[in-house]
C-alpha cells in the first residue's frame, strides 16, 4: 500500500495514449501502471502492418469488428487480447478478459484484468474497440 505523500519511484514511463497535454503544453507522460495501461492500449489499437519496422506487432481485432457477435467470436477476441498483450508486453500476465458487445453499434467494450509480473495486485483497464470508439 502506498504511503500518503510519498511518490513511488518511476519504473516505467510512456506517453499518455490519449495524447493529451500536460501543464506545459507537451504530451502528458504516464508512469508505472499508467505506462503499462498505455502499452496495452497501443497493442490492441495497432493494425497488422501499421508498424513499419515491426509489422507483426498488432492485434487482429480490426479484422473482426463487423462480424456477427457469436460465442465463437467472443472467445476469439478474448484469446486474441490475452495472447497479443502477453506476446508484446513481457511485464504483463493477463488474468481475465470480459467482453461486452453492442452488435447494433459495431463495438465491443473489453475489460482486461492483469497482473504486473513481480507484483501481487491485479489491475483493470477498459478498452472500447470498434466503429464508435
Amino acid at each position: 500500500m502506498p504511503i500518503v505523500g510519498i511518490t513511488p519511484p518511476e519504473v516505467w514511463s510512456d506517453l499518455d495514449h490519449r495524447i493529451i497535454q500536460d501543464g506545459q503544453g507537451a504530451v502528458k507522460k504516464v508512469t508505472n501502471i499508467g505506462a503499462v495501461v498505455s502499452s496495452i492500449d497501443n497493442i490492441l489499437g495497432t493494425i497488422q502492418g501499421e508498424r513499419v519496422m515491426l509489422p507483426p506487432f498488432a492485434a487482429r481485432l480490426a479484422q473482426v469488428i463487423f462480424e456477427p457477435m457469436t460465442e465463437d467470436l467472443i472467445n476469439f477476441i478474448s484469446r486474441e487480447v490475452k495472447d497479443v498483450i502477453e506476446r508484446w508486453d513481457d511485464r504483463v500476465d493477463v488474468t481475465g478478459v470480459s467482453i461486452f458487445s453492442d452488435p447494433d453499434s459495431n463495438f465491443v467494450d473489453i475489460n482486461i484484468s492483469f497482473r504486473v509480473k513481480g507484483y501481487d495486485e491485479i489491475f483493470n483497464t477498459d478498452v472500447r474497440f470498434g466503429a464508435n470508439q
